[in-house]
């Protein structure tokens, strides 16, 4: 009988990991789906906590996938985006999404638009 191992971000505190790594430039953030974020370690302060702001939805968004029976949030593959049960093909960085290819962290995907919505402003 198997059993299921859950990533760390399931804790309701929300115990997030965040490490600063050398980044391709244009990427400030990225959250992983084991509940890590990882940072371009370019960053300014200001701009570290916008982007945290930003990958704490996503991560938010993975544990909502993650704890809902209809699959509700968003998940992804190397080849698929799911965002609220349905999928999206991603290849090269890009993501097949109301007829074209746009690329990852186009912000007008509905689970980008979220994260931007929930950014602490650049100040």
């Amino acid at each position: 009988m198997g059993f299921k191992l859950k990533p760390p971000y399931i804790d309701e505190e929300m115990n997030t990991p965040v490490y600063r790594v050398d980044e391709e430039d244009g990427i400030n953030g990225r959250a992983n789906k084991n509940g890590t974020i990882t940072l371009n370690n370019k960053l300014k302060p200001n701009e570290e906590e916008n982007t945290i702001s930003h990958e704490m939805t996503h991560v938010k968004q993975f544990k909502d996938f993650n704890q809902s029976e209809g699959k509700k949030g968003l998940d992804y593959s190397d080849d698929h985006i799911s965002w609220n049960g349905k999928n999206y093909k991603r290849k090269n960085g890009k993501i097949f999404y109301e007829g074209k290819w746009r690329p990852e962290g186009w912000p007008k995907f509905p689970w980008e638009e979220e994260a931007y919505n929930n950014e602490t402003p650049i100040t």
